[in-house]
């Protein structure tokens, strides 16, 4: 007999998010989750947990990592690898805080990825009257909207 955990009402909120989030709330999303995660690694390295520290601040690296993996090149190039740049030092950042056991690298990267989702949220409200317009890239059969970038 195999033990299934069962789904709480939370995790299927969140699925139903994901599968219905735009690309740029998704990005949002995955910028909380990474916030989230920092958060918490970090409470547990100033504890000196460093199991948990490790588990968390993984699962941030996890979130970073699909975030520079999220950028894309076009329209702007020089905007993308400057991008992809921030989001590489907040993933340094996290790597020394947990490899050296050091929160203040960590705080570091919060505070970045802080300030990003600030930006991120003014982004959003100066483009929602425009991406109500738009239909969502699973909603259409037009290529061009599978290809958008949250970057563009």
């Amino acid at each position: 007999m195999t033990y299934r955990p069962q789904n709480s009402g939370a995790d299927e909120y969140l699925n139903a998010q994901v599968l219905t989030a735009s690309p740029e709330r998704l990005h949002l999303l995955l910028v909380e989750a990474a916030i989230r995660f920092a958060r918490q690694g970090c409470l547990a390295l100033e504890e000196r947990q460093f199991d948990k520290s490790y588990v968390a601040i993984s699962r941030s690296h996890s979130c970073v990592a699909e975030m520079i993996a999220g950028v894309k090149n076009e329209p702007n190039a020089e905007l993308a690898e400057n991008l992809k740049a921030l989001f590489a030092f907040i993933y340094k950042n996290l790597a020394y805080g947990d490899l050296y056991h050091e929160p203040q690298h960590v705080r570091d990267a919060i505070r970045i990825l802080e300030i990003h989702r600030e930006t991120w949220l003014e982004l959003l409200e100066r483009i929602a009257p425009r991406a109500a317009e738009i239909p969502a890239p699973h909603m259409t059969k037009a290529p061009e909207a599978a290809r958008r970038s949250w970057v563009t």
